[in-house]
């Protein structure tokens, strides 16, 4: 317990001291990006469909313009080697908690080819590099898996506190191991227009994760169309590449709200998953996943001024043979603030 206490502490201190750290924005990208910086958090659950698998996701993230964080150094030295001239620059840290169960959190022993309980506490350093049709996103994630992830601390939390079922299976959760994945996403606005006063555009991406809590590709495509279209890239959903808050600014600034909507899929192809492989480094339940999963996302974003509010529904395939439910569903929502 002493032990769950003190990463507790410590994970916030790394998010703020990564955040102290940086030095004035006047020391922006060779564009001269914008100032600007934002505080979001993102929460993932399955309520209202289900308690099982993916079944909760938090995440705090702040991001700023420029590139002065000590530890966006390594990222911005790879990205530079191939921004456009004139990019601009932004930097993230986050830290963020995700946990997954059993088809049945009643279950004191969960069969052995259902999915095995586990948490996964991380902070992330990303760094960004983004045109008006561009972004690349390079982040660094560190954190741990099992008991020391807090996951079940958390779900029996907040189930004590919303009246929920008591999660019966977290004895048998995967075991502590210190977990790390490198990401890169490269996202692509392949297309911007207008009809009938309605702005729209469609944007692509292909991203890879590599490390021993997951290693996996990934491609996504949108279509999103509303009013006041921003020059962002990606929905506000948590993914390993933080690049979720970061748009291209253009030189005549922001309008003072939008809205729009979006629907869209993407398709991972899953080499490892330490949430199904289990442990890389000890025995831990697991069962075998499938290589393909694919999903369906669907939302809204709008914004006025400095707050914005992002909805988005996620349909998700089977992640894992002899999955009871093949399909599992999950919704996100994130509030933002800008200044």
């Amino acid at each position: 317990m002493a032990s769950r206490r003190a990463l507790s502490n410590i994970l916030p201190a790394v998010f703020l001291a990564a955040s102290l750290s940086a030095q004035p924005a006047a020391q922006l990208s060779g564009g001269g990006t914008p100032e600007w910086r934002a505080v979001s958090f993102t929460v993932e659950n399955d309520y209202g469909f289900s308690d099982r698998y993916y079944t909760n996701g938090l995440k705090l993230s702040y991001t700023q313009s420029g590139r002065d964080f000590w530890t966006s150094r390594l990222q911005f030295a790879l990205l530079d080697l191939f921004a456009p001239d004139g990019a601009q620059a932004y930097e993230s840290v986050s830290v963020g908690q995700m946990m997954c169960v059993s088809s049945d959190i009643n279950w004191p022993n969960p069969p052995e080819r259902d999915r095995p309980y586990a948490g996964w506490l991380y902070a992330g350093f990303g760094a960004h590099v983004a045109t008006r049709d561009t972004l690349d996103s390079f982040t660094v994630n560190l954190g741990v898996v099992g008991p020391i992830s807090l996951a079940e601390d958390a779900q029996k939390l907040y189930h004590s506190i919303i009246g929920a079922d008591w999660p019966m299976g977290w004895h048998d959760q995967i075991k502590n191991e210190p977990g790390i994945v490198l990401s890169y996403r490269h996202s692509q606005r392949i297309a911007r227009g207008e009809i009938e006063s309605l702005d729209f555009d469609a944007v692509a991406s292909a991203a890879l994760d590599l490390g021993n809590v997951i290693t996996q590709g990934e491609a996504r495509a949108f279509l999103r169309f509303g009013k006041n279209l921003p020059h962002n890239f990606e929905p506000n959903r948590i993914d390993y590449s933080s690049g979720n808050d970061v748009a291209w600014i253009p030189p005549e600034g922001l309008p003072d709200w939008h809205l729009y909507g979006f629907v869209g899929g993407a398709a991972r192809f899953v080499g490892y998953d330490i949430t199904l492989n289990g442990n890389t480094f000890a025995d831990s339940r697991s069962v075998v996943p499938k290589w393909l999963v694919g999903e369906f996302m669907a939302g809204v974003s709008a914004r006025y001024e400095s707050v914005s509010f992002d909805l988005t529904y996620t349909l998700r395939t089977a992640e894992f043979n002899h999955q009871e439910h093949p399909v599992h569903m999950f919704w996100a929502a994130t509030l933002k603030y800008s200044f």
